[in-house]
């Protein structure tokens, strides 16, 4: 089952670097894929699959199926850009492709085209050996902002799926076995009275004072929730340009983290009180919009050693000196101690084993190691729309090297590595980790038994919070 996974995998090369590449140059922003949707579908139906679009009324989404009857096995693909990351490819200095443009900061364009591989190699196993279920490429729109994947877990889209795989381009070889923060998200407007200061301030009300002392109360707020709770936010429209002028408008968008969804909630309720007293003191007027936010993560530890031990068979991602060589030479345009904010966060959620994988990989440009499986109950400072899905069936998410070490994500240092030859390696090397990881599940019954049985345990009298927890008054 091995080496024929593999091969098939490397049999696809040519066509799965295209993929990526094509849609690294589309770089399109959530909601807005609709050229890289479209051209993931194609490849799905022209190796057989049958391809269902416009899930959960998203246009974007869609889900890619062969076979029949259970067990269904799913691979989640994303393919949603990031604006502002615009950037010539395989550079080591910024230069955008457009001003202003989108551009692949996540590298999504290879996560999207790797889980697609995967798909198609688990394909190639079941029609090789006869092997009866399933197997369900999730076209999954909007992770950067757009929580696709939320709203298609909320549509129960994932019910029937028995196990989902996925992965996400990164700086290393790892499973991601730490929790995610839940989130919740919100726009909040004022509306004051206009007026030129200061012969007439008496009569105005400023709704950009009002966001300013918003933003005061939320500092404070800050000291009084639990930890691990964040609270961050951007002034979205000042209400003008002009300092004697008493701006009518002004809105701030708010994004809270937190451990679970509960606490997010909770938080967000608090704060919706700090901007009613806001408007209170400044006689404006408020409202909102909030959005549902994601979900924390149920982990599931048996999938992810499942995972874990094909990333050990098929080994760190390969690569060259002409590799060694630009991966050097970009690393010196990273922020200052890039390597030491690596190895904190490696304390921070291995511990004492953290002590024994910094030594393996200080000084390295490229990481060519395949990090031990541990088991992380602590929450990662960040989140993914992949935690809602695992309400609804068990997930596990593989990462591999695609770029130099030490490269912060979401900056164009990583776009411009999105169609490099190690990118392209990273990319294989996860749809290896994952074609094998899904072949083990179709063919070794009592593996997705074992993570079917975890599942269920720590779903047990959990219930999916599928409801906004607050209301305009």
């Amino acid at each position: 089952m091995i080496n024929d996974t593999i091969e098939y995998i490397e049999s696809k090369r040519e066509k799965l670097i295209e993929v990526a590449d094509q849609i690294w140059e589309y770089a399109e922003i959530k909601n807005q894929e609709y050229r890289s949707s479209a051209l993931l579908e194609n490849v799905l139906e022209e190796n057989g699959f049958n391809v269902e679009k416009g899930v959960a009324g998203l246009d974007t989404a869609f889900i890619g199926r062969w076979g029949g009857g259970k067990p269904v096995i799913a691979f989640l693909g994303e393919y949603d850009a990031l604006p502002g990351l615009s950037q010539q490819a395989c550079l080591t200095y910024k230069q955008p492709v457009v001003e202003g443009g989108a551009g692949h900061g996540c590298e999504h364009n290879a996560l999207g085209t790797g889980a697609l591989g995967a798909a198609l190699a688990v394909k190639d196993y079941l029609e090789k050996n006869g092997v009866s279920g399933t197997v369900c490429y999730y076209g999954c729109p909007a992770e950067e902002g757009g929580a696709g994947k939320q709203v298609m877990a909320r549509a129960g889209v994932f019910k029937d799926v028995d196990a989902a795989i996925t992965w996400h381009p990164t700086d290393d070889n790892n499973i991601w076995s730490m929790n995610f923060l839940a989130t919740k998200g919100g726009v909040f407007h004022f509306k004051g009275i206009p007026a030129a200061a200061p012969g007439q301030s008496v009569i105005g009300r400023s709704a950009l004072e009002a966001v300013e002392l918003m933003n005061v109360g939320a500092n404070y707020l800050r000291g009084h929730v639990e930890p691990n709770c964040f609270i961050n936010y951007a002034v979205l429209d000042a209400g003008g340009i002009a300092p004697n002028a008493i701006p009518p408008h002004a809105s701030v968008t708010y994004l809270l983290r937190a451990n679970t969804k509960v606490s997010v909630n909770q938080t967000f309720k608090r704060l919706i009180e700090v901007a009613k007293g806001a408007a209170l003191m400044t006689g404006t007027t408020m409202t909102y919009e909030a959005d549902f936010g994601t979900c924390e993560l149920i982990p599931n530890r048996t999938l992810e050693r499942i995972l874990h031990k094909h990333l050990v068979e098929v080994g760190p991602t390969p690569f060259t000196q002409k590799d060694l060589d630009y991966a050097a030479e970009l690393r010196k345009t990273l922020p200052p101690k890039a390597e030491e904010m690596t190895f904190s966060a490696l304390r921070m959620l291995y511990g004492d084993v953290a002590e024994t994988l910094i030594p393996q990989i200080k000084g390295k440009v490229i990481n060519d190691v395949v990090y031990p499986y541990v088991p992380i109950e602590k929450s990662k400072f960040g989140s993914t729309d992949v935690c809602d899905v695992s309400w609804f069936t068990p997930v596990a998410q593989v990462t591999t090297a695609c770029y130099a070490k030490d490269t912060p994500g979401h900056c164009w240092q990583v776009t411009t590595q999105g169609k490099a030859e190690l990118c392209h390696n990273g990319m294989l090397n996860a749809a290896k980790v994952m074609a094998l990881s899904g072949a083990e599940l179709f063919s070794d019954p009592s593996a997705l038994r074992a993570v079917r049985e975890e599942f269920e345990k720590k779903t047990a009298g959990k219930v999916y919070p599928d409801s906004e927890p607050d209301t305009q008054d």
